[in-house]
């Protein structure tokens, strides 16, 4: 199969049943993730700093354990973990509303954070698994507009479940989003088998010196290093999540319907508009797209930052946070893919996900002490300096070498010629091997 009729071809069935579950699983979490600040800070009365220290233990554990299980993905396969993974997000959903000291708070956060952190390098390594590596653009952008669907869905619906109630509202909410946490794995299991096939020519080089544990992961600076950016990037993005949420509720007074309603509508223009940026978007360098992300983000931050003083700044906001939004999105997911050899996909996968829990969680954390302070406004410039480093990196990111592709993309269009892998290794100019590649050679 050419490389074109691959990247051409329709998804196959399994990754539209996925996509389907992940609409399932996104909704029930997004009805929950954007209140969690205001439920624990605001209507238990925690406070919002105790909130955000909470789902900090949450990212602290999660990463812990990814690290601890990303090896297990690469051994027994990524359907059984994922699985395993949402049935445990369910479980802890349901005891959410349980959480009324501090101590509980942390433990049921804490346990949370084992299932989420290591859902999403099971959810992409099955994804990934499932579909030629030429598809993998279209595929991570379909997965993301799905659980961008979800979030945008559920976070209108628990708005409308909880605005202007209290415990009893929110207790509600998170039964009906446990629910949602079983259906999806219900989906998962029945509905989805695991590939069984041989490795396709595309993701696999000839004479590979295969690397094993973390240590070839580690050695891979190219990789660390658009982790770090992510990371940073992640860390500003989640604070539309994390952060948007209670300001405009305390400092605007916009109730949690309306702030639901804004969801949604991010989730319609990415409905409409993300396939066909993700198809126009894969050709980039990807350290620019990060870095235009983050811009446009910055943009959108100032303007939340003046909603108390201007009603229509908070949709406007969205408008311009889409955007960048839907750079990023499939940009982020597949830049680690294009530098993960593929027996080391799982804990590659693990590694970004683990930048993701640590981003949420750092990001909570900062939000729940700065909205607690005397000048709450106070998170959104320290926001947009945050971000602006990331574009920085994101530019430097390009810079500094170009693209090694280890499993998506093993070709590099350079000067209008189209260099594979094979043939990178006959012009050192274009050399996109994997570091452990190089080293077992130059030994």
């Amino acid at each position: 199969m050419s490389v074109v009729s691959a990247a051409q071809e329709p998804l196959p069935r399994p990754i539209w049943v996925l996509a389907a579950a992940m609409v399932v699983l996104f909704t029930a979490r997004g009805m929950t993730v954007p209140f969690l600040i205001i439920y624990f800070g605001q209507v238990r009365g925690l406070g919002e700093s105790v909130a955000g220290a909470g789902i900090m233990v949450n990212a602290i554990a999660g990463v812990i354990f990814t690290l601890l299980m990303a090896g297990l993905i690469d051994r027994i396969g990524t359907r059984p973990v994922l699985i395993g993974t949402i049935v445990g997000l369910g479980v802890m959903t349901f005891a959410l509303p349980l959480v009324d000291s501090v101590w509980m708070l942390f433990l049921v956060m804490g346990l949370y954070g084992l299932a989420a952190q290591l859902f999403w390098p099971a959810a992409d390594g099955l994804a990934t698994s499932l579909i030629h590596m030429r598809q993998a653009s279209r595929m991570f952008a379909l997965l993301r507009v799905t659980n961008a669907i979800g979030i945008g869905t559920g976070g209108l619906v628990g708005g409308l479940i909880v605005s202007g109630g209290g415990v009893a509202e929110y207790r509600t909410m998170f039964i009906i989003s446990a629910v949602g946490c079983v259906i999806a794995s219900l989906m998962v299991t029945f509905l989805i088998r695991s590939p069984e096939r041989a490795p396709e020519p595309d993701s696999t080089f000839h004479g590979f010196a295969e690397p094993s544990g973390w240590w070839s992961v580690l050695a891979d600076k190219r990789f660390l290093a658009s982790q770090l950016i992510i990371f940073i990037l992640v860390a500003g993005f989640m604070q539309l999540q994390v952060g948007m949420p209670p300001y405009l509720r305390s400092e605007a007074g916009i109730s949690e319907s309306f702030i639901g309603g804004l969801f949604a509508f991010k989730t319609v223009i990415l409905v409409i508009f993300q396939m066909p940026v993700a198809s126009r978007i894969g050709v980039w360098q990807r350290g620019i797209t990060l870095s235009l992300a983050g811009v446009t983000w910055m943009v959108a931050y100032a303007m939340i930052g003046l909603s108390p003083w201007l009603a229509i700044l908070p949709v406007l906001a969205v408008c311009v946070f889409v955007i960048g939004e839907m750079l990023f999105m499939p940009t982020s997911a597949v830049i680690v893919v294009d530098l993960a050899p593929e027996k080391l996909r799982g804990r590659y996968l693990a590694v970004n996900s683990v930048a993701w829990g640590t981003a949420w969680g750092f990001s909570s954390l900062a939000a729940g002490f700065m909205l607690s302070s005397a000048i709450p406004w106070i998170i959104w410039p320290a926001t947009i300096a945050l971000v602006s480093t990331g574009v920085i990196g994101g530019i430097l990111y390009d810079r500094s070498a170009p693209d090694r592709y280890g499993g998506i993309a093993p070709v590099s269009t350079v000067g209008g010629d189209t260099y594979t892998y094979r043939q990178s290794q006959e012009a050192p100019e274009f050399d996109l091997r994997h570091p452990s590649e190089r080293e077992s050679q130059s030994s």
